[in-house]
């Protein structure tokens, strides 16, 4: 009979003492070829036994408290690609999170790398919310060693025995129940898109259910099938804050629109190309996301009509006036806004959603924000149906408004440390350093840490070091498009080497994946996606000297010093 992960991978003290390792070794194989996909390495087999010979001799002197501890070896954090910590050990109200490391020092990568496995849990983990999680690096070389770094006990194997009798307290009863707890952690938009694709379904994220993001849904379907019944035209806006998800409702609506009509009914856009790509190649598919400007060529000056009755423009508040219009040499001289509420007059009924996020204009043209959809809809020759949060109603005063706090998403996505490093960078940009300082020992604190170095090749070894097996993991390099010192550093950012190559974000096969670090994303191939950890190589087209200094500024815009902060704000 089949083996499961839990039999293959948890122990009492005694069992773990009673197990002969040639078995023992054996059930983690066939686990890790299970979780994997692939056998074991060498080096990897030789860790498991490394950290047996450890465990084994610690555990001789704390047999008497076997009924107090599990431990479960090899861990898959689910959803996580095959990341897992090398033992947990459960005892009482601790959960401890053990690293074993080959080397008699510890690096500052191995240090983030057991403090953040336990930071996951934390979060992420439901039956260990009310847990106290402790992490622990365990050097295999070396003695004498028992310190604490950063809230991280680092432990040589002599001293291991020591902590852990101090750690084990009550039994722990509710083992299995632990081991097959929901794990939710927030995909990034490439891993809900690569979902989608595989799977067929939406992935489900814990916080969007209590950000309302289900109800926000719901009720763009009721206006749906108000619209079709009525044969009318409706503007539905959804604002929110950096990170509320404003891009998977439009990504989930389209979804659950095309499972439900068996056909594709909705179309998602984006004026962010870089973003378009990607999620085109994790969809493998050119059709549920398209290119605005792609769109509005085709549809804005033709009598060809798309066959979609809901358009969604992600971050519409950057839609382009029609100076910009004008410049690109597309057809047309109307702002993009006008070009929409057009294509929609043309239709017998239409769903217009806008996705509205705030302080994201980096390029030019993309500054004048809602007032071109105010215009947009003054000029149509249809009564549009208005659907808004309270705060954009004033815009609209001479059409039918229908005001829903549901479509203005207050709540953030992210973890609360993601939340914290939001507001660092905007305390930074806004020349408030005092509040910068503060927010950012709180994120030291929270386990996000930040780090200012020279030296780009300590760097590099840095992130390698610390996602070292994370597959699921990203960290790549970033850099301003203005650069002129970067170069001398082996960061090369000219427009040669920064086209944009999805293969960046998606394609762990690729020469220009970001893990390889040999390819830069500026900031205009940044915006709107997301790594674990991006190396930001900083360079003195903005500098601080009392305050912030655009050294580079683009005199064509309307407000260079804002466009720059944007632009810098986006990595």
């Amino acid at each position: 009979m089949k083996e499961t992960a839990f039999e293959q991978t948890v122990y009492s003290i005694n069992e773990f003492l009673s197990v002969d390792v040639a078995t023992w070794g054996e059930r983690l194989k066939k686990h890790h070829l299970q979780c994997m996909q692939q056998a074991a390495n060498g080096p990897q087999r030789k860790a498991w036994f490394d950290c047996f010979n450890i465990l084994r001799e610690c555990f001789k002197t704390l047999e008497d408290y076997s009924p107090k501890a599990h431990l479960i070896f090899e861990y898959e954090l689910p959803r996580e690609r095959g990341r897992r910590p090398d033992v947990l050990m459960l005892s009482g109200n601790n959960l401890i999170v053990l690293e074993f490391k080959g080397y008699a020092r510890e690096s500052l990568a191995q240090v983030d790398q057991v403090k953040h496995y336990a930071r996951d849990l934390e979060h992420y983990h439901l039956e260990s919310r009310n847990l106290q999680v402790i992490p622990v690096l365990v050097l295999g070389q070396g003695t004498g060693i028992h310190k604490n770094i950063d809230g991280v006990e680092i432990v040589t194997g002599d001293q291991l025995c020591h902590l852990l009798l101090s750690l084990i307290k009550d039994p722990f009863v509710r083992i299995e129940k632990w081991f097959e707890s929901e794990y939710s952690p927030l995909p990034s938009l490439v891993q809900a898109a690569q979902l989608l694709y595989k799977e067929k379904s939406f992935p489900k994220i814990k916080r969007s259910q209590s950000a309302g993001i289900p109800n926000t849904l719901k009720k763009l379907h009721q206006i749906l099938r108000e619209s079709k019944k009525n044969k009318d035209h409706h503007l539905a806006l959804i604002t929110g804050v950096p990170g509320a998800g404003k891009t998977l409702v439009g990504l989930q609506f389209v979804f659950e629109e095309y499972v439900q009509e068996n056909d594709q009914t909705a179309v998602f856009l984006s004026g962010n190309r870089p973003l378009v790509q990607v999620l085109q190649k994790s969809l493998k598919s050119t059709h549920f996301v398209q290119d605005v400007n792609g769109f509005l060529k085709q549809y804005a000056h033709s009598k060809q009509l798309p066959k979609e009755d809901v358009i969604i423009y992600d971050e519409a508040q950057r839609a382009w006036d029609a100076e910009r219009v004008i410049a690109s040499h597309r057809e047309g001289n109307n702002s993009e806004p006008v070009d929409f509420i057009n294509i929609g007059d043309r239709k017998e009924n239409c769903l217009l959603i806008g996705l509205i996020g705030e302080g994201q204009e980096i390029h030019l043209g993309e500054e004048s924000g809602m007032d071109l959809w105010t215009e947009a809809i003054s000029v149509s020759n249809n009564q549009w149906k208005i659907h808004c949060p309270e705060k954009l109603a004033d815009h609209f005063l001479g059409s039918p408004v229908s005001t829903d706090e549901d479509f203005n998403l207050t709540t953030s996505l992210r973890t609360h440390q993601a939340l914290t490093l939001q507001q660092w960078v905007e305390a930074l940009l806004e020349n408030q350093p005092e509040e910068s300082y503060l927010l950012s020992a709180d994120l030291f604190k929270e386990g996000y840490p930040l780090y200012v170095t020279r030296d780009l090749e300590k760097a590099k070894s840095y992130v390698k070091q610390k996602y070292e097996g994370e597959n699921d993991k990203t960290f790549g390099l970033m850099a301003s498009s203005k650069s002129q010192l970067l170069p001398r550093f082996g960061v090369k950012n000219d427009f040669n080497s920064t086209r944009f190559n999805p293969a960046y974000y998606v394609d762990s096969s690729s020469g220009s994946y970001c893990c390889n670090l040999n390819m830069v994303v500026t900031e205009f191939g940044c915006q709107g996606l997301e790594l674990d950890m991006p190396i930001v190589a900083w360079e003195a087209d903005w500098i601080y000297d009392n305050g912030w200094k655009n050294k580079g500024p683009n005199y064509k815009a309307k407000d260079p010093d804002n466009l720059k902060k944007n632009a810098i704000g986006s990595f």
